[in-house]
């Protein structure tokens, strides 16, 4: 468990012969194999004011206050660049209450509290479905992305290959 950063090194570094990251960087050692198509979108608490809205505005964003995972992460690279294409600059333009380290420690965060974070529909679907959280959509912005099953160029074993070819069978994929 860790960012894709982590998640890549300890791969590198032979701690692990497998890993599934969001991010996709460029580092030639390593053999990125597109896994499961997500979207992040805005969440905040069910009882945040903002809920009313039907939709927030690009510039409104500039005035609420976000939780976002630590430098590192595959997820606030995404979001950093789909920011970007719509004239919004993370580390300028956005109020950064707090970086945590993980999507349970964010989700915990939003519950008690009127920050807003950009997540994985996946991560929240519980809180979705159990309305303690609620999706905010914001004009002109879609971010989606793939996870990714890294392993390392040229080093295949058989455990991993059948790890691959199970949840390739469980997700319906075509690796």
């Amino acid at each position: 468990n860790g960012n894709t950063e982590q998640i890549e090194n300890a791969l590198i570094n032979k701690e692990i012969e497998i890993g599934i990251v969001e991010g996709q960087s460029k580092n030639q050692s390593i053999k990125y194999i597109p896994f499961l198509k997500d979207e992040l979108v805005l969440v905040c608490r069910s009882g945040n004011p903002l809920v009313q809205e039907s939709e927030i505005a690009v510039d409104d964003l500039k005035s609420m206050r976000f939780i976002t995972r630590e430098r590192g992460s595959g997820t606030l690279e995404v979001i950093e660049y789909a920011l970007k294409q719509i004239g919004v600059k993370m580390t300028t333009d956005l109020q950064v209450e707090m970086q945590l380290g993980s999507t349970e420690s964010i989700k915990s965060y939003l519950l008690n509290s009127d920050c807003f974070a950009f997540m994985s529909i996946h991560a929240v679907s519980n809180e979705l479905k159990n309305n303690e959280l609620v999706v905010l959509d914001v004009e002109n912005l879609c971010i989606e992305r793939y996870f990714y099953i890294i392993t390392l160029v040229g080093k295949s074993d058989s455990l991993s290959e059948l790890f691959i070819q199970n949840l390739s069978a469980y997700y319906n994929l075509k690796l």
